[in-house]
């Protein structure tokens, strides 16, 4: 993947490659840890996580040069920086979204003015069952037997 390719596209395509590849970088960190543990190869694993790395990079510098136009370009820019300029996605993971009720607000009302939007960044760093729809408002409260 090229820098010229990427910059040609818009933020919200650019976005979909980098949720695939950010998906991948993760799900390959998973492995190389289980991996390790069990005392495999690990070189294969190492140089495609490198890879890896490379493509994101990439993609990171042509959503940060792209124009952003449309609703869905500006939440994707988000999204980005929420996981490489911010931190606040390991932020919310670490001290739980009840402790960013402003913040939680906002990302809720911006993901609803893109229907099917979704924060990768924070979906794949709020991995705790629930912790993402908590923050997102989409969690079904549950229901004890005093209610009902």
């Amino acid at each position: 993947m090229s820098v010229r390719r990427c910059s040609q596209s818009s933020i919200s395509a650019l976005h979909q490659q980098w949720t695939k590849l950010e998906d991948e970088h993760h799900e390959l960190a998973f492995a190389i840890s289980q991996a390790r543990s069990a005392g495999a190869e690990l070189e294969p694993m190492r140089e495609r996580q490198a890879e890896l790395l490379l493509e994101i990079g990439c993609l990171v510098e042509a959503i940060q040069d792209a124009p952003a136009e449309t609703a869905q370009d500006f939440l994707a820019l988000l999204d980005v920086a929420l996981e490489h300029e911010l931190d606040l996605a390991g932020d919310i993971a670490f001290y739980g979204p009840k402790d960013y009720p402003m913040t939680a607000r906002l990302l809720r009302a911006l993901a609803r003015t893109v229907p099917g939007f979704e924060f990768n960044s924070l979906r794949r760093w709020l991995s705790s069952p629930g912790q993402f729809e908590q923050l997102m408002g989409t969690a079904i409260p549950s229901l004890t037997l005093d209610e009902g």
